[in-house]
C-alpha cells in the first residue's frame, strides 16, 4: 500500500508550483490585453516550463524566462508576474546567480508597474524554491543512506553465504582428513600385522607338512600377529568414537539430562542426512526452547519432534506452559533466528496453545560432492 508521503515528492511539488504559476498567468491574460503577442509570450513560457518538466535543461535556461518577459512587456504589462518563474527556478536549482539580472530588469523596465502583489509573489517564489531545494537535498541524502544500508545488507547476506560455504567446506575437509588418518592407521599398523600373520601362517603350513620343529614357533608368531592386529583395530575404533555425543545422540542426551519436567523426543526420517553445521543450529534451538519453558512458561510437560525429509529438517519443541513472548523476544531467540536465516531456514514461535518453537532448515544438494 502506497502512503501519501510516498506520493508527495519534491518533483511533484515543483510540477504543482509551475502549474499554478502558469494558471495564474493564463487568468491574467484572459483579464488583460488579449493580443497575439501576449498569447505567444504565454505560450513560450508554457513551453519552457514543460521542457523543464520533461528534460533536464541547463541552468542558463533560466535566462530564457527573463528574456521572454522583457520582449513581451510592450504588448502585455502583466507579464512581470512571470518573473516569479525564474526566481523560483534559480532558487530551486541553487543557481541564484542567474536571478541577479531580475532586479535590474524590474528597476529599468517595470519600476512603475510593480505592485505589492508582485513583490509578495516574488518573495513566495523564492521561499518555495528554497523549501523544495532543501526538501530535495534531504530526500537525496535519505535515499543515499537507504541505498547504502541496502548495499550493506546485501553484502552481509553475501558474507553469511560465504561463511556458511566455508563452514561446509571446513566440515568436508575435516571429514576427508579423518578418513585419510583412519585409512593410514589401518594400513600402517593393522595392515602390516595382518600381512605378517598371513606370511607366518603360510610358513607354518609348509613347516607343518615337513614335520619341522619350527612349525610351532611360526604358529605362535602368527597368533601373536593376529592378536596385535585385533588390539590395534580395537584402539582405532575406540579413537573414532567422539568423547561427546553428536547429532541426534546429542539431542537425546539433552532431553535425558533435562530434569525440570518430562520431555519426550520423537525422531522421524534418516538423521544421517543432516549435515554437521545444521546440528550446530538444532542443538542450541532445543536448549533455548527447554530453558525458556522452564524459566518463563511454568510448563509441566514438553514434547520435541525431529522430522527429516528429503528437502528439510524440522525441529518442533512444544510445552504446555503459558506464552512468554509478551516479555519480549530474548537475545537467544534472536540469535537463533539469525543463524537459521543465514543457513536458509527459519525459526518461528506459536503461543496460541501452550508455546511452540519450530526450526526449519533446508536439506538441498550438498555444496560439495
Amino acid at each position: 500500500m502506497i502512503s501519501y508521503s510516498d506520493l508527495w515528492t519534491p518533483k511533484l511539488a515543483t510540477i504543482l508550483w509551475r502549474g499554478l504559476a502558469m494558471l495564474l498567468l493564463t487568468l491574467l491574460w484572459f483579464n488583460g490585453i488579449n493580443g497575439v503577442e501576449s498569447f505567444i509570450a504565454l505560450l513560450l513560457l508554457a513551453i519552457v516550463s514543460l521542457a523543464r518538466w520533461r528534460f533536464a535543461l541547463p541552468s542558463w535556461a533560466i535566462l530564457l524566462d527573463q528574456f521572454i518577459c522583457v520582449i513581451a512587456y510592450p504588448f502585455w504589462p502583466d507579464v512581470w508576474y512571470a518573473m516569479a518563474l525564474p526566481l523560483f527556478e534559480s532558487t530551486r536549482a541553487g543557481k541564484i546567480i542567474y536571478a541577479l539580472p531580475i532586479p535590474f530588469i524590474l528597476i529599468g523596465y517595470a519600476q512603475s508597474e510593480l505592485t505589492p502583489t508582485m513583490i509578495v509573489l516574488y518573495l513566495l517564489a523564492l521561499f518555495v524554491g528554497w523549501v523544495i531545494r532543501s526538501w530535495s537535498r534531504q530526500t537525496e541524502r535519505l535515499q543515499k543512506q537507504a541505498d547504502q544500508e541496502r548495499r550493506d545488507r546485501y553484502e552481509l547476506e553475501a558474507l553469511k553465504t560465504e561463511l556458511l560455504t566455508a563452514h561446509v567446506h571446513t566440515a568436508h575437509m575435516a571429514e576427508l582428513t579423518e578418513r585419510y588418518r583412519i585409512s593410514q592407521k589401518l594400513h600402517d599398523d593393522v595392515g602390516h600385522e595382518l600381512t605378517a600373520a598371513l606370511l607366518a601362517l603360510q610358513a607354518f603350513e609348509q613347516l607343518w607338512k615337513e614335520d619341522d620343529p619350527l612349525a610351532g614357533e611360526m604358529f605362535d608368531q602368527a597368533q601373536q600377529r593376529l592378536s596385535n592386529s585385533a588390539s590395534q583395530l580395537r584402539e582405532t575404533v575406540h579413537n573414532m568414537i567422539p568423547v561427546q555425543p553428536v547429532g541426534i545422540h546429542r539431542l537425546e542426551e539433552i532431553c535425558r539430562s533435562f530434569t525440570a519436567f518430562p520431555i519426550h523426543l520423537q525422531v522421524y526420517g534418516d538423521t544421517s542426512a543432516v549435515p554437521a553445521y545444521h546440528w550446530n543450529i538444532l542443538e542450541p534451538c532445543l536448549k533455548e526452547a527447554l530453558t525458556n519453558a522452564a524459566r518463563h512458561a511454568n510448563a509441566t510437560h514438553a514434547e520435541a519432534a525431529l522430522d527429516v525429509s528429503s528437502h528439510i529438517v524440522r525441529l518442533s519443541v512444544y510445552n504446555d506452559g503459558v506464552d512468554a513472548s509478551h516479555h519480549g523476544e530474548g537475545v537467544g531467540l534472536r540469535n537463533l533466528r539469525q543463524r537459521a536465516r543465514a543457513a536458509g531456514g527459519s525459526v518461528t514461535t506459536d503461543g496460541s496453545r501452550g508455546f511452540r518453537i519450530v526450526c526449519v532448515l533446508p536439506l538441498g544438494k550438498e555444496l560439495f560432492p
